[in-house]
């Protein structure tokens, strides 16, 4: 199985095309600030429950974000992790 970038980038264009036709350029996040997150190593681990469970926050991943935006960070690989809960919970909003 592989993952071709040219399809992720091309896919994720037309959902961020489709929030704008939706007239949605901000999404309000309400009481869903904080989110459960699975380690790694348990996450693609479907034979065993997880059971190291921590907390992740919205709020910390969008500032990391804002922070990679304004030039203030580099792009490390992880950002991809940090921008995927963002999607999961725009995901899980209906928004369109």
């Amino acid at each position: 199985m592989k993952i071709k970038i040219a399809e992720l980038e091309k896919v994720l264009s037309d959902l961020l095309a489709e929030l704008h036709e939706q007239k949605c350029e901000e999404i309000e996040i309400d009481k869903e600030d904080f989110y459960w997150a699975i380690s790694k190593e348990e996450l693609y681990n479907p034979y065993n429950q997880p059971n190291q469970l921590t907390l992740g926050q919205l709020s910390d991943d969008l500032e990391h974000i804002h922070k990679i935006f304004e030039k203030k960070l580099p792009i490390v690989c992880y950002d991809f992790a940090k921008i995927s809960y963002i999607f999961l919970f725009i995901g899980n909003k209906n928004i369109f």
